[in-house]
């Protein structure tokens, strides 16, 4: 097959100038070069059965000189340059095909050749990444077969050699069609919402090529930007960012918003664009299908709910989120430990001796559940001083959130001034992490906060608006 893709297909498009060179060498990379691989493995096959009067005892050193040291190397390489390019590929002749009605009849011509059997050019060009997935099964079933201690050993580690080839060619298969989705992201990424608005947190993003990231995970989600608002939005999670991409036509639009009706100066402004390096994610208490993210960094912190189409899609985002942003964290020491919000030495994680009693419900240990704890405990503290800041006196008689056992840094128990809401009355947190059955109810004390800081901001912006109309100011 990939000798009828050489000469129906590749020479006579170059002969009869349907592509140049360069082009042809993007449609069908390093063709020339496995197709020599094959016919040399080829040949060695025929030559074995020949020498041993068509009764086979060993294969394992033709199979490791194929796959294994140098020349497997090579053929990992060239076999993953082909394949990661075969959607492009496609694409390619796709659309040369739409506009070329003498190269359509061309490749209608040679399809009918018998030496296609029958099979589409779109057929024939993934014939070698399928040729890779049966190498693993087939010596495996040799191996079954094969009674010799050494030279099973030998198939054996030829198997693993065609398993590793496998999973470097599904990376870049997996890489090149990121690669694709996000050039296609670029070029309909409409950027003017962000180049007019003042927010230093977006300076950076202003001229953002996201071709140059890493696509981890993307999907349609619901930005429930406020009680009364929603936005339907594509996600986009990328090694450092997450990004909510709106669709206006084929456009897709970068645009900040606002959780109320005035227009608010430009810290008020929720950013389409989350950094991850100081990001967590948490399931909303109160609806299975949404998750807040809370980014914080020092002059504050912002809290997005986002809503998913199931309950899978949120633990996919969940876990994803989660683990783009520990990858850009540093891993923590002794010397790295997060404090609690009141300030204080460190402690060493172990001083609760009933940490190693509790056994862990989601996949963490104790101490890691403790350090997350602390870490979430901190981000709220960061929240309610942002919303101090900006809190009207006359937004006195609001109700405040309800307390969950998180300081603000080690101020006093009375009410905050400027009309914020007073400080949890329960004890600061100790430094040395809870038991786990605690650590789960200060989590969920943590969940009913952050719906109460969101519902105590909407009212802000609209009492906001309110005495603007009232006394005919900004």
């Amino acid at each position: 097959m990939l000798r009828a893709l050489l000469e129906l297909f590749y020479q006579p498009m170059l002969r009869e100038g349907f592509f140049q060179e360069s082009e042809l060498a993007t449609i069908f990379p390093s063709l020339e070069d496995l197709l020599d691989v094959h016919a040399v493995f080829l040949e060695s096959l025929k030559k074995r059965r020949e020498e041993s009067g068509f009764i086979i005892t060993h294969i394992g050193d033709l199979l490791l000189a194929r796959f294994d040291g140098a020349e497997g190397r090579w053929f990992q390489k060239i076999s993953a340059r082909f394949c990661s390019r075969q959607s492009l590929a496609l694409e390619q002749l796709k659309a040369k095909q739409r506009r070329d009605a003498r190269f359509c009849h061309f490749v209608a011509e040679a399809e009918a050749q018998p030496r296609c059997r029958r099979l589409q050019l779109k057929d024939m060009i993934p014939i070698e990444m399928q040729r890779l997935t049966k190498y693993p099964l087939l010596l495996h079933s040799v191996t079954a077969c094969t009674e010799e201690v050494e030279e099973r050993s030998r198939v054996q580690q030829a198997a693993e050699c065609c398993r590793e080839i496998l999973n470097h060619v599904n990376r870049e298969v997996r890489d090149m069609e990121n690669l694709m989705k996000l050039k296609d992201y670029q070029r309909r990424l409409d950027l003017s919402n962000l180049k007019q608005c003042s927010d230093p947190l977006l300076s950076d993003f202003k001229n953002v090529d996201i071709t140059k990231r890493t696509l981890l995970h993307e999907g349609a989600l619901t930005w429930r930007v406020s009680r009364d608002k929603s936005v339907e939005v594509q996600a986009l999670l990328l090694d450092e960012v997450l990004m909510l991409l709106q669709r206006v036509e084929e456009r897709l639009v970068l645009r900040p918003h606002s959780r109320g009706p005035a227009p608010p100066d430009g810290r008020r402004l929720l950013s389409p664009i989350v950094p991850l390096r100081s990001a967590m994610a948490r399931q909303v208490a109160t609806d299975p299908r949404a998750f807040y993210v809370i980014s914080s960094w020092e002059q504050g912190a912002q809290i997005y709910e986002l809503g998913a189409a199931s309950v899978a899609e949120r633990k996919a985002w969940c876990l994803a989120l989660t683990d783009a942003a520990g990858a850009l964290r540093p891993p923590l020491t002794a010397h790295s430990r997060p404090k609690a919000p009141g300030g204080g030495g460190e402690k060493e994680s172990s001083a609760d001796p009933h940490l190693k009693e509790a056994p862990p419900s989601d996949g963490l240990n104790p101490t890691e559940r403790g350090e997350l704890l602390r870490a979430a405990m901190g981000r709220v503290a960061a929240i309610r001083q942002l919303l101090a800041e900006v809190v009207s006196p006359t937004e006195g008689d609001q109700e405040p959130p309800p307390g969950d056992g998180e300081g603000t840094g080690g101020g006093s128990e009375g009410p905050a001034h400027n009309g914020a809401s007073p400080a949890p009355s329960g004890p600061a947190p100790s430094l040395a992490p809870p038991p786990a059955a605690r650590v789960e109810a200060e989590l969920q004390g943590l969940e009913a906060t952050l719906g109460a800081l969101k519902a105590l901001e909407d009212d802000y912006w609209r009492l906001r608006e309110l005495l603007r109309r009232e006394s005919g100011t900004t």
